[in-house]
């Protein structure tokens, strides 16, 4: 079973090992991969964009377990979800409706796993994680409990205007670029044929995507879609986020960039 691991931990002490240790109890042979653990500290907007970004690319029946803020409610509780053939676990901290809010999974609660430490909570969800190797993933054997999340938080997205969209940031890469919350599905369907112009405070407008980051020269300004079908702003070979000014959206954060796209 391959089962990859998000948090916000870092790489400065042992929290991730500890972590790996604890599944490694319970199934030794489980294959883990670190999908990111330089989530910014809390910020679930950026968890949530590297988790939905990265998990298509897996194997189906993976299992992406989220260690990002699992003590919000106490006890904590390990939950299950279901999303095109992979499985996320997480906590009851509102993760999974502000990440699937399209995908509308069925949120399962693992069969006596409250907890009241951090340990505990690794240990059970350790556990499920054993019991869907040894059923094959077959659900109606697990001991799981259906669930609705209590925690909720609204999904980020784009203002849809007649002839525009307002976008925010979601994160920043460590080149500096800048990806923002339109996919290229929103993007076509909300551009229907028309020019677009993406306005950047104190910059030119940017009116045309770029298809290969390699064809642009040095210092040029340039706006496409990244692997992960999200509409990314850079700069070649440059900082786009220090020279713009442009940072990420934090939930509860008073003052936060916006970038406008104009349709004609």
């Amino acid at each position: 079973m391959i089962a990859t691991l998000i948090s916000d931990f870092g790489n400065g002490d042992n929290s991730v090992a500890i972590a790996k240790g604890m599944f490694l109890q319970h199934s030794p042979e489980l294959r883990l991969i670190d999908l990111s653990h330089a989530v910014s500290p809390h910020n679930l907007v950026q968890c949530s964009y590297l988790l939905k970004s990265a998990y298509r690319f897996f194997p189906a029946f993976s299992v992406h377990i989220s260690l990002f803020d699992v003590m919000h409610t106490m006890p904590a509780t390990v939950l299950l979800a279901k999303v095109d053939n992979q499985f996320m676990i997480t906590a009851d901290n509102g993760l999974l409706g502000f990440t699937f809010s399209d995908e509308k999974p069925i949120v399962w609660q693992y069969e006596d796993s409250e907890s009241k430490s951090y340990i505990e909570w690794l240990d059970k969800a350790g556990s499920l994680i054993a019991e869907l190797q040894r059923v094959n993933y077959e659900l109606k054997a697990v001991k799981l409990i259906a669930f609705s999340p209590k925690v909720e938080v609204l999904p980020l997205r784009p203002l849809l205007k007649q002839n525009s969209v307002e976008c925010h940031v979601l994160h920043v890469d460590r080149y500096g670029n800048v990806v923002l919350n339109l996919t290229r599905k929103e993007f076509e369907e909300q551009k229907k044929g028309r020019n677009f112009s993406l306005r950047i405070p104190r910059q030119m407008p940017i009116t045309a995507l770029s298809e290969s980051y390699a064809e642009l020269p040095n210092g040029m300004e340039f706006c496409m879609f990244n692997s992960a079908g999200y509409l990314e702003i850079g700069i070649k070979n440059s900082s786009a986020s220090q020279l713009l000014g442009l940072k990420a959206f934090v939930q509860d954060q008073m003052i936060y960039n916006t970038i406008t796209i104009e349709f004609n």
